[in-house]
């Protein structure tokens, strides 16, 4: 074919020409050859250039970030050790999961925002929170990098993550650090897991001494050397259980009376977290020992005078002295009413001061509830013929049910319920007396059916002096002190107490108590 090309170009252009055109041809051919060469050779160097900087950008990364990279569809195809190391997981864990499912708290609208942004090719940055396997996540802020393929379609997509958990506290806790920070209080903010400090106030750091120490290396056992881990876990399962919003207490620390008023906190991570504050009460608790002493100082001297006062009070009513007319009669009636008012008062008032300064011995003997429940419906019979009511115990309640306790206190507690149930209560009315086994606990229910208890004084029912102030529950007076008595006696033996009331339906109080294991009473 060729020969027959050149053989034409001869006959064509003579010899001369002809050799000249197929040598011009060919140095063409040989210098389209290079350039062609050359373009490829610069376009093999230009992306061996674009992979070693990719190279160096990933090992970059690898370096400071977490790095993780998805298919198309959101599937895992690889993460960098040092987002394995953060959360926690494995990388066979890890791969061909939904990355989704895995580390973001995603918003819905968030994700399809993204999605729909990295499926244009355009680059997606935010903020969200990366989760772990073990422990609370942490804030992270994303950039999502898209690789398209030669059809324009989202090909892969390439993720970095940088801790940002730091900024975000500072940037949302930062106000209320500075507020607690000027406190008086002691603040202290620690994990629910672990108990680690995240937290201590200026004043409780300087309290400690630690206004140069690293506190977040440190526990809550550290800040106190009589800390009892067992007791303080016991003290908050009613706030982890959400029965309560608060638990507040009295302690020591370091050798000062505090009160500690404790409660649940979630961090900007979600992590849960313990806030207590811790009050000084030096200056409270001698305010109430003077106060204590007062009283006690108060009662003791009066009890004594009033005791002769209602002695010969009831000699002169028995005639003992002559006959009495009608009316002076009455009057001493009146007196006496009153007189045995204010020993009852008094009395009272001594019982407490005794519970509060733990002056009164709690014993610690067996004591069968059935029987006790039988004794103070005998004994109290004329409270209930006092106010036209009957006492009765509810059917059903155990022949024999034993704690370990002191029974005369616990008398004093049936007595000063069924007491208060046969006062509001309405003439003819029946208040009732359950005893039920609770497996570890033995519970008391004294109920009745009258008046009820005024939601606006049910809070505070079991503070001293504390009464309804309707006119219903004004003409059944009482020294307003019984509840207090019954609540700190139910307390010293280990138990709670606790009501339900519906006003114009009745009330029940409900006594808990620890029922007596085989070794408890063996050593009572």
């Amino acid at each position: 074919m060729i020969q027959g090309s050149e053989s034409y170009l001869v006959s064509l252009l003579g010899p001369a020409t002809a050799g000249a055109v197929v040598s011009l041809a060919i140095v063409l051919m040989i210098v389209l050859l290079a350039r062609s060469a050359l373009g490829h050779r610069r376009q093999l160097l230009t992306i061996r250039e674009q992979e070693d900087a990719l190279t160096l950008q990933r090992k970059a990364a690898d370096i400071h970030a977490m790095v993780k990279i998805v298919g198309g569809d959101g599937r895992i195809l690889y993460v960098n050790d040092n987002l394995i190391q953060t959360t926690g997981y494995s990388v066979e864990e890890l791969h061909g999961r939904p990355a989704g499912e895995v580390f973001l708290d995603e918003d819905p609208h968030v994700a399809t925002e993204m999605w729909e942004t990295l499926r244009r090719g355009d680059v997606w940055a935010g903020d969200n929170k990366l989760h772990r396997r073990r422990g609370p996540a942490i804030w992270v802020k994303i950039t999502a990098v898209p690789k398209m393929d030669r059809n324009g379609t989202l090909e892969k997509v390439i993720t970095i993550y940088t801790d940002i958990t730091d900024a975000k506290l500072r940037q949302q806790e930062g106000p209320l650090r500075a507020m607690f920070d000027r406190l008086q209080d002691e603040v202290y903010i620690f994990s629910v897991d672990d108990l680690r400090l995240h937290y201590l106030n200026k004043r409780a750091r300087s309290n400690l001494g630690w206004d140069r120490v690293n506190y977040r290396s440190h526990y809550l056992a550290e800040t106190s050397g009589g800390f009892d881990e067992t007791k303080f876990r016991e003290r908050v399962v009613p706030l982890l259980a959400g029965e309560v919003e608060a638990v507040i207490y009295e302690s020591s620390l370091h050798g000062r009376p505090v009160e500690i008023n404790l409660q649940l906190d979630e961090s900007v991570v979600g992590e849960a977290r313990f806030v207590a504050v811790v009050r000084d009460i030096s200056q409270r608790k001698q305010v109430e020992q003077a106060r204590a002493d007062f009283v006690a100082t108060v009662t003791h001297e009066l009890r004594a005078p009033m005791t002769s006062i209602k002695g010969a009070m009831k000699l002169v009513a028995s005639g003992a002295t002559g006959p009495i007319p009608d009316k002076p009669s009455q009057m001493i009636d009146l007196a006496l009413r009153n007189v045995d008012r204010l020993l009852l008062l008094i009395n009272d008032l001594l019982d407490l001061e005794k519970l509060d300064n733990a002056q009164t011995e709690i014993r610690r003997d067996p004591v069968d509830l059935a029987e006790l429940i039988d004794d103070a419906i005998a004994h109290n019979m004329g409270y209930a013929q006092e106010y036209g009511v009957s006492f009765a115990a509810l059917p059903g309640i155990p022949t024999s049910l034993q704690i370990v306790g002191d029974r005369d206190r616990l008398m004093q507690v049936l007595t000063n319920l069924m007491s208060n149930a046969a006062k509001f209560s309405e003439a003819g009315g029946v208040v009732e007396v359950g005893l039920e086994d609770r497996g570890d606990e033995a519970r008391i229910t004294v109920s009745d059916h009258g008046i009820g208890i005024p939601e606006d004084a049910q809070s505070r029912l079991f503070e001293r002096f504390v009464q309804a102030e309707t006119t219903e529950h004004k003409k059944r007076k009482g020294t307003g002190l019984g509840l207090s008595i019954v609540k700190s006696i139910v307390e010293r033996h280990g138990g709670r107490v606790d009501f339900f009331s519906t006003p114009g339906v009745g009330t029940t109080f409900v006594v808990d108590l620890p029922k007596a294991s085989e070794e408890m009473s063996r050593a009572a």
